[in-house]
């Protein structure tokens, strides 16, 4: 019985291959989308899945003014000596430095200047986060000067050398700091927020003052996000307690060191770890899962939809198929049955092209898609599983209302072609119109949130941050504060270049992705409270690179024996002052730093985030140039960096320049936004052109059950263009309706998203006229085709006597 049905819909599908086509592509792409975001979810959620008493792993973070990753260093030898009920504390201090220099057997020096996965960490990191050990021990990660690499570092250092034969050979960090090789792990066997390529004793850092420097080692009042900690507690152990024990920590040494802790640690569960954004700057958030679960959805609903239309539109043509089948004896669900295996061949066929489609699918969207993503390390069962439960269900809700809609023709008018009095049809004519609706629904949503996508990154990318941000480059100096003479130096051979405007020798950028906070006792407040800014330093030509406006005071000057800081606008809020000029001459630190003057606020990451208190503190040392350019000659920058790479190598010769432009590190801010346009641009895509041939097999339909009617108007002296718009009219009309539901649908979504951001732009009237004309004069092109092709048919074919 199956192989007769499968032999039947074999040669129907073949006998109508244009029809059969249209729907396998549909489905495919609609499949083959669903299968992608399906990918993407699967490694979203696969992150840490399998780690060991996973509901016992904790990051802990600053929940203060500032949120962020990051905890003070000292705080984590201190809670390694004192704090109980934890089985595992492990340093996740990511490294400055990215500069590796093997030996190799010729005894020839091959440098690594790239290998951003270096993680400073001890023993404990793989008590958390267990890998297998190819050679060596974890203890050995206890020692100073101990490096463990794994199975990729191992190849790429030293090629095809067993793990054993690398114990013991050296690796020269930062320039001159010998580690050595003490263990090899395999590669990450899943998915985490904490996999890293190569690790390094954190007791190496108190061995090297630059390296103190470098992670603020003595610092109880700085937190960066690049130092962050891993605990795993006692079983049974409540989360609360660990943080009352973490902030008593914190009141015990408020008077030895002379701080007054504002920040709250809390412990953050490793399953958040991946979806919260308020700690992770790269997170997944769900509400992103959420929408691309719907986005999947939609468009395998669209391409389902697409086929109920065109199989409806081959009713007519089916129906005495369907009269003499149930005159020989067919019973209705036989024929149902008949026709979804019919449906199921299609949906099969579309299946798998959608699997020889996927690579393609993957590179289209490769902007959006984490570039970590990796086949080998994600389920293949349950990709499987997914295909074929997508399968039957495709099968069942694109099959069963034409399957239904065909069987329930009467025989007897079938056969004479009177189906003009099926009632059967016109039940179900507000269906397949509701259906069309709904596609182009989506498309005018879809198209919507693509422009308004489109204009809020446009609004950000022209959007004035308080400070200059083009024609300015960044350097970053090799081996960070290690580095800072030959820094200087080298500053001072690239301001004899004609084509440098400026140069300035400190920390970071005015801009950056995430936060690098410090917390300073105001002299001046009562109880000698300790105030969190977000901060910069450096030397006195920063404001001169970026522009930075002084409302109040001067510049700062470099002493020897105390600090001069610069505070914005936003950060007098914090003192409790109204007036700039009040600002100055106020003190921190029992005296050790003095404000001489007060700038213009300035933005310090992306526009989601509100202006932050900042303090620029005076600096001799640092480890990025800050480089001004020619704004008004954009002709000679190539010139200026051809010079300044040349100066650059003078000086470091065995390293690679990592230049950047100020304004690129800007754009880097909205590769989200950036990914979500193009996300959204292929959604519109492929649904227009879904919704597309749906129209198309609606118009078919139309054009089919009104032939009489068209033949009698011709011959009554109706023109070509009269009955195309007569059949324009009523399909247009459903276009339309769509468009007006789809208007509040895609402003309600737009709007809570906009509300992300701190500085967004206007939802404006205009955006939605222009994709409503859009999709309409889409719309009239599809269906003009075939309407046209009705009109000009011989009313004689349709008039003939049947």
């Amino acid at each position: 019985m199956i192989g007769n049905s499968l032999k039947t819909a074999y040669r129907f599908l073949k006998k109508h291959k244009l029809i059969t086509c249209i729907n396998v592509m549909s489905l495919a792409i609609g499949i083959t989308a669903t299968l992608v975001i399906f990918l993407m979810i699967q490694y979203d959620y696969s992150f840490d899945k399998n780690v060991p008493n996973r509901e016992q792993v904790y990051r802990i973070v600053s929940n203060g003014d500032f949120k962020n990753a990051g905890v003070y260093m000292p705080l984590v030898r201190t809670m390694e000596e004192e704090l109980p009920n934890l089985d595992a504390i492990a340093p996740i201090y990511r490294s400055h430095v990215q500069k590796l220099k093997i030996t190799t057997a010729s005894n020839k020096a091959q440098v690594f200047p790239k290998e951003q996965r270096i993680l400073l960490t001890n023993s404990q990191y793989f008590d958390i986060l267990p890998r297998k050990w190819l050679s060596g021990n974890p203890l050995s990660l206890n020692t100073a000067g101990h490096i463990v690499l794994t199975e990729k570092t191992l190849e790429k250092f030293y090629g095809n050398e067993s793990p054993a034969n690398v114990i013991g050979k050296t690796i020269v960090y930062a320039d001159s700091i010998p580690l050595q090789v003490v263990g090899v792990v395999e590669n990450a066997q899943q998915n985490s927020d904490f996999n890293f390529d190569s690790f390094i004793s954190e007791k190496t850092i108190p061995q090297n003052n630059s390296l103190k420097e470098m992670f603020n080692w003595e610092a109880w009042n700085s937190i960066s996000d690049s130092h962050q900690v891993l605990i795993k507690t006692k079983a049974g152990t409540a989360p609360n307690v660990v943080e009352s024990n973490i902030a008593n920590l914190l009141n015990k040494y408020r008077n030895k060191n002379g701080k007054t802790f504002k920040d709250k640690l809390i412990l953050q569960p490793l399953s958040e770890v991946h979806f919260d954004s308020t700690f992770n700057y790269g997170a997944t958030k769900p509400e992103t899962l959420r929408n691309l679960i719907l986005l999947a959805i939609f468009l395998l609903a669209l391409g389902a939809v697409n086929f109920i239309n065109l199989s409806t539109a081959q009713s007519i043509e089916r129906a005495k198929e369907v009269g003499i089948r149930k005159t020989l004896g067919s019973s209705k669900s036989t024929l149902i049955k008949q026709f979804l295996v019919e449906t199921f061949l299609i949906t099969l066929t579309a299946t798998l092209l959608a699997v020889l489609l996927l690579p393609l699918f993957l590179r289209v969207f490769e902007g959006f898609i984490p570039p970590n993503l990796s086949l080998d390390l994600l389920d293949k069962k349950l990709i499987l599983l997914f295909l074929s439960a997508q399968l039957i269900l495709v099968t069942l809700l694109a099959g069963f209302y034409p399957a239904w809609v065909l069987t329930g023709y009467a025989p007897v008018l079938a056969l004479k072609n009177q189906l003009g009095k099926n009632t059967n049809l016109s039940r179900s004519a507000w269906i397949r119109k509701a259906l069309t609706i709904f596609q182009f629904v989506m498309a005018q949503a879809f198209l919507i949130c693509v422009l308004i996508v489109i204009r809020q990154i446009n609004y950000l990318s022209h959007k004035d941050m308080g400070f200059q941000r083009d024609a300015v480059i960044n350097i970053d100096i090799p081996g960070a504060f290690q580095n800072s003479d030959k820094g200087q130096m080298l500053k001072n051979e690239l301001l004899k270049l004609p084509e440098v405007k400026a140069i300035s020798f400190g920390n970071i950028a005015p801009a950056m992705s995430g936060f690098m906070t410090t917390s300073m006792v105001y002299d001046q407040s009562p109880d000698k409270k300790s105030l969190t800014f977000d901060n910069r330093s450096g030397d006195e030509s920063y404001l001169d690179v970026y522009k930075i406006p002084l409302l109040a005071g001067r510049n700062i000057r470099l002493l020897d024996s105390t600090s001069e800081m610069l505070i914005n606008r936003k950060g007098l809020e914090l003192l409790g002052i109204q007036n700039p000029q009040d600002a100055i001459g106020k003190t921190f630190e029992n005296g050790e730093s003095t404000i001489v003057g007060v700038m213009e606020n300035f933005d310090i990451a992306s526009a989601r985030q509100t202006i932050k208190p900042v303090l620029y503190i005076g600096s001799k040392t640092g480890y990025v140039l800050h480089i001004a350019l020619d704004q008004k000659h954009p002709e000679n920058w190539k010139t200026a960096i051809d010079k300044i790479t040349s100066t650059y190598k003078a000086s470091f010769p065995d390293d690679e320049i990592d230049l950047r432009f100020v304004d690129e590190i800007v754009q880097q801010f909205y590769e989200q936004e950036k990914q979500l346009s193009k996300l959204l641009s292929w959604a519109v895509g492929l649904s227009v052109f879904i919704a597309g041939l749906g129209l198309f097999g609606l118009t078919i339909f139309t054009a089919n059950q009104r032939t009489k009617e068209i033949g009698i108007r011709k011959v009554l002296g109706a023109s070509v263009l009269q009955i195309t718009f007569l059949l324009l009219k009523n399909l247009l009309t459903l276009v339309a309706i769509a468009c007006l539901i789809a208007f509040p649908i895609a402003y309600y979504f737009m709007d809570h998203w906009l509300n992300d951001f701190a500085y967004r732009t206007e939802i404006n009237p205009w955006i939605f006229g222009l994709s409503a004309l859009s999709l309409i004069g889409f719309a009239s092109f599809v269906l003009s085709t075939k309407s046209i092709m009705a009109a000009k048919a011989n009313p004689v074919d349709s008039l003939r006597d049947e």
